[in-house]
């Protein structure tokens, strides 16, 4: 009976012994160098591929020296985190991450830099949702679980510590003579190549996503304690008897080729052409993400210095403005005002509590109740309005309007965007568009109905743009040195009424608006719209520079 129970047991271990694969902790090493370079990397691969074989003539050997290459890099990496006791957590780690990182890449063609990687830290839970879809979850199983699977299928026999170290050092002396040999015969087709297409090198799965996420934990846990700067203690009102509503509306991923404005063939812009705005058509944006740009254009930085951290540590326009004296309100109806707020009073829709949501997402219609109400209780001479729209963004264009401002069709009712055709998809961006002009219109026509005492005005602007399939691209986010225009290229539009004393429509007519500007003019154009005296203002970057009618030489310094 005994013979037999033991027989059992040893049955049953061999049994489960069939389940794992062995292998030394360098074959292991290996094959998940192998499964990143070849598969994981495909993105990158293919992108190598096209830069090479676009060239007029090119070596073979330097073709296939990229995956080599690739690999050999791949193998270091692996040699250097996967360690006894925390080799397949990493790993398993890892393999979550990268398939994700390479969803994005595959479908939308993003690539996480340092930006991406913020903004996808701040984005919040609803808009993070906005992203699944069956086949993003099929695609995660398929590439992260399985891989995650057979892993743990797998039996990693480690030698003991002294033979294992040096079995790990004979690897990377192997890996680093075939990396010196590609060098040298190849470094020139190396340099010119990445020189030309320097996307290529954030395109690497894992390296860039990990050396993002580090710089950004980096900032985030190391400079917290940096000491507030203020860039000027001493603004003013240049007329603080003067009663004036400023209300700018900062639109979300709206870009400038589909407004009618613009010179688009559609109608996009049909609700406030009535207005008589004056469009700005050569304007850029200061990023290509929400985490980006809405702190940048508020910002006394402009795209060539701007800092996140500095701007996030220093006073913005809107607390000068609110320091000269001002009433200052912010109506949000986004993710956040990216820190631009945090010192001003804030009205943050609730997603739960009205009509026009969906306990996720608001329609854009939410800011008018809170705006209606302040203007019909303002406290001082002087208020600025700020309405952060949810308005164009993507993947789940549908859900950015109302039903009955469906009017282009067929749509693409879907998060997996990609999968929709060029013209639903278009035609569900147009929808939010021609619906944020609606938004719009109604904001002006609320600010027509104060009294003609009062000086009223509003600018209009956009934080970034979007790719809607063009070349293979999605979304936005890029990096700004390698986004294609239409993440780049925004629409920004002023109003002001009839009866305005200083932004006149006859200076409005005036205005040269092809010339190219850029969210470095919004600090500045803020000051003057608001009447705000500060030693901060530039008149080379107002774009209302010629209605200016306030004399900034006087600001205290």
């Amino acid at each position: 009976m005994n013979s037999i129970f033991k027989l059992s047991k040893q049955s049953q271990a061999n049994t489960k012994k069939r389940f794992y694969f062995n292998c030394s902790a360098n074959a292991f090493v290996i094959l998940m160098a192998c499964y990143y370079g070849l598969i994981i990397n495909i993105p990158f691969m293919h992108g190598a591929f096209s830069a090479i074989t676009s060239l007029h003539t090119f070596s073979w050997l330097f073709l296939f020296s990229v995956p080599l290459l690739l690999v050999c890099l791949l193998v270091i990496f692996f040699s250097l985190v996967s360690v006894r006791g925390l080799l397949k957590p990493i790993n398993y780690l890892l393999l979550v991450l990268s398939s994700a990182a390479l969803y994005g890449s595959l479908n939308y063609g993003v690539v996480f830099d340092y930006s991406m990687i913020q903004n996808a830290a701040e984005t919040d839970s609803s808009e993070a949702l906005s992203y699944l879809n069956l086949q993003l979850v099929g695609f995660l199983l398929l590439f992260g679980a399985l891989p995650a699977f057979v892993l743990s299928r797998i039996n990693v026999n480690c030698a003991r510590p002294h033979k294992e170290i040096l079995s790990r050092i004979k690897l990377l002396l192997a890996c680093g003579a075939l990396i010196a040999l590609v060098v040298v015969n190849f470094y020139a087709d190396y340099a010119a190549t990445g020189r030309n297409n320097r996307i290529l090198k954030k395109e690497i799965i894992p390296f860039q996503y990990l050396s993002s996420g580090y710089k950004y934990a980096r900032d985030q846990l190391l400079y917290s304690d940096i000491k507030f700067k203020n860039i000027d203690t001493t603004p003013t009102l240049a007329s603080p008897s003067t009663t004036r509503v400023t209300v700018i509306v900062v639109g979300e991923t709206a870009r400038a080729e589909n407004f009618s404005y613009q010179g688009y063939e559609r109608n996009t812009n049909q609700y406030t052409q009535k207005h008589n705005v004056t469009y700005f058509d050569n304007v850029s944006s200061c990023g290509t993400a929400t985490a980006v740009s809405v702190p940048c254009m508020f910002s006394l930085q402009t795209h060539a210095n701007f800092s996140r951290l500095d701007s996030d540590n220093q006073q913005n326009v809107i607390d000068l403005i609110q320091q000269a004296g001002a009433d200052v309100l912010w109506v949000d109806n986004n993710s956040g005002c990216k820190n631009v707020c945090s010192r001003v009073p804030t009205i943050n829709i609730d997603s739960k509590a009205s009509g026009l949501c969906d306990g996720k997402y608001c329609f854009d219609e939410a800011l008018l109740a809170p705006l209606k109400h302040k203007l019909a209780n303002l406290s001082q001479a002087n208020t600025l309005i700020v309405l952060h729209m949810m308005g164009s963004h993507g993947p789940t264009y549908f859900k950015r309007y109302p039903e009955k401002f469906k009017q282009f069709s067929p749509t693409c009712d879907r998060s997996d965007i990609q999968n929709c055709n060029a013209e639903e998809l278009v035609n569900t961006y147009d929808n939010t568009i021609a619906y944020s002009d609606f938004i719009n219109a109604q904001v002006i026509e609320q600010l027509k109905a104060l009294p003609a005492n009062i000086d009223k005005q509003l600018l209009y602007v956009s934080d970034h743009g979007e790719s809607l399939g063009e070349n293979g691209a999605y979304l936005h986010g890029f990096p700004y040195a390698f986004a294609p225009t239409t993440q780049t290229h925004v629409p920004l539009y002023i109003w002001a009424d009839d009866h305005n004393q200083r932004i006149t429509a006859k200076c409005l007519n005036n205005l040269n608006s092809t010339l190219a500007q850029s969210h470095d003019a919004i600090f500045h154009t803020l000051l003057n719209l608001t009447g705000v005296v500060s030693k901060t203002y530039q008149t080379s970057e107002d774009l209302l520079a010629s209605c200016q009618t306030i004399n900034h030489s006087e600001a205290k310094i």
